[in-house]
C-alpha cells in the first residue's frame, strides 16, 4: 500500500480530458466522471492521493511518455494507431458502441450514417468517432471539430449541426438531460469490437495492480455514479 512508484511519489496524475460526460468531464475545474471515480477508488486502495490534469483529447494517450500523468483517461479505445513505443494499456474495463445525437424531430429520417447526406456532422478531433464518421459518411456530408460537449449541443439546437458523434454512453447520457429535444441514431459497433482502457509507461508501477483492480470491478464501472463510495469497489 502506497509503495507504487509514481511521477510524484504518493500521488497518482491523471490525464483527463474535459468534455465526455458521463466518463469524465470538468466542473468548475474539478474533475468528474466515471474514470476519475474507478482511478479514485484504485489509488485509495493503494493509498495515493489523486491530482487531475486536463489535455486536449488528440494524443492524449502519449502524455505518460511525456511524463506529464502516471495515467492519461477519458474512455480511450486502444486502436492500433495509438500505439507508440513504450506505451502499454491496461486491460478493457468497458465496452462501447459509436452513436450519434440528433434532434428529435430529425430522428425518423436520420437513423443511420446514409441518412447523412449534405447534413453536418460534429465530433472530437482525434477520436473513435471522428474516424468512424470519416470513413462511413457519405460523400456530401460535413466533417466539423468541438471541444465541448456543451458547445456540439448548442449548436445541435441552433441548426449549425445535425449531429455530433460520440459514444453510446455518453449519447444516452445527454439525451436523458435533454429528452424532448435530442435523441440517439446510428447505434452500431465498430468492425472491432471498441474497448476502453487507460494508457501508461509500460514499465509503470500501476500496470499490473491496476489490471488486477480492473479484472475485479468492471462489471460495476456501467452503473457506477460519481457519488457511490470507493469501498463498493472489491480492492
Amino acid at each position: 500500500m502506497g509503495a507504487l512508484k509514481t511521477l510524484f511519489p504518493g500521488v497518482l496524475t491523471i490525464g483527463a480530458y474535459t468534455s465526455f460526460a458521463p466518463v469524465v468531464w470538468a466542473e468548475n475545474g474539478t474533475a468528474r466522471g466515471k474514470d476519475i471515480h474507478f482511478l479514485r477508488a484504485f489509488a485509495q486502495a493503494e493509498g495515493l492521493d489523486v491530482d487531475v490534469r486536463f489535455f486536449e483529447f488528440d494524443r492524449i494517450w502519449e502524455r505518460p511518455l511525456q511524463k506529464q500523468v502516471d495515467i492519461a483517461a477519458g474512455g480511450i479505445a486502444p486502436s492500433p494507431r495509438r500505439r507508440a513505443s513504450g506505451l502499454a494499456w491496461t486491460s478493457p474495463y468497458h465496452t462501447v458502441q459509436r452513436s450519434l445525437v440528433v434532434r428529435k424531430e430529425d430522428s425518423a429520417q436520420l437513423q443511420t450514417m446514409a441518412d447523412f447526406g449534405g447534413r453536418v456532422i460534429a465530433v472530437t478531433r482525434g477520436s473513435t468517432a471522428d474516424l468512424d464518421a470519416q470513413r462511413r459518411k457519405p460523400d456530401t456530408a460535413q466533417i466539423v471539430y468541438f471541444d465541448r460537449q456543451e458547445n456540439a449541443v448548442e449548436d445541435l439546437f441552433a441548426g449549425r449541426i445535425d449531429a455530433f458523434g460520440t459514444g453510446d454512453i455518453c449519447s444516452y447520457h445527454v439525451v436523458a438531460q435533454h429528452a424532448n429535444r435530442l435523441a440517439v441514431s446510428d447505434v452500431h459497433e465498430t468492425d472491432t469490437p471498441e474497448h476502453f482502457a487507460f494508457a501508461m509507461e509500460e514499465t509503470s508501477d500501476l500496470l499490473a495492480p491496476l489490471n488486477t483492480f480492473i479484472q475485479k470491478n468492471s462489471e460495476r464501472y456501467p452503473t457506477v455514479p460519481p457519488t457511490c463510495e470507493w469501498s463498493d469497489y472489491q480492492i
